[in-house]
């Protein structure tokens, strides 16, 4: 399954990022203001999206705790519709009956997508493997998201692609870029790092090593 054809099921390209920034977040509560700098999508798409999903009962939301500025005796602006929904935070509603069916499905479709998402380092240098963990597996005790070794790494366009991939999924990756000669010399020292990636669940998106 592609992400073209997620679009298609769900109505809308804007609707599958936000769709992954809940999912692969359970349990986290965003703010209008957090999940545009997340998903990249416009504040007016963006909003239509949300209440969309939270009439389907998909999102849930809760208000969010506010500093008091006023003082004493001051009488209190009335709040607009629109900063209202600005103090909102929003989160994946558990209780969704088919919460678990959608994290399924989309991580299915993130590993369906493998050969397009190797595809996207062809510019960062001479890379030998690139191993996937942490939040890509479910595995949340994991030390790293990703893992990424090779020679003549292009750190900054690996920055630029991890970036890419963070705004797909919509949060922040924990990954580390090794040199070749580096991660074997580790390897061989059973460096701590390296052996918890390796020695827990992980999947291998690119190995040269084989």
């Amino acid at each position: 399954m592609s992400s073209e054809t997620l679009a298609k099921l769900f109505g809308s390209p804007n609707r599958v990022k936000l769709l992954r920034l809940f999912i692969f977040n359970p349990g986290e509560a965003f703010l209008l203001s957090e999940i545009l700098k997340r998903t990249k999508i416009k504040q007016a798409d963006l909003k239509k999206e949300v209440l969309f999903l939270e009439g389907l009962e998909i999102l849930s939301y809760r208000k969010a705790p506010q500093t008091e500025n006023s003082t004493s005796g001051k009488k209190r602006k009335k709040t607009h519709p629109t900063e209202s929904f600005k103090h909102r935070l929003w989160s994946l509603n558990p209780n969704f009956f088919f919460v678990e069916h959608l994290r399924a499905l989309f991580s299915a479709e993130f590993f369906a997508n493998q050969d397009e998402l190797s595809k996207r380092f062809k510019n960062c240098g001479k890379i030998k493997l690139i191993i996937l963990s942490g939040i890509f597996i479910q595995d949340g005790g994991a030390r790293a998201d990703m893992l990424v070794v090779g020679d003549e790494i292009k750190r900054k366009e690996v920055e630029r692609v991890m970036s890419s991939i963070e705004v797909d999924i919509g949060r922040e990756l924990i990954y580390a870029v090794l040199e070749t000669r580096d991660f074997t010399y580790r390897l061989h020292s059973s460096d701590k790092f390296i052996r918890d990636i390796l020695d827990y669940p992980h999947k291998r998106l690119v190995d040269k090593f084989a």
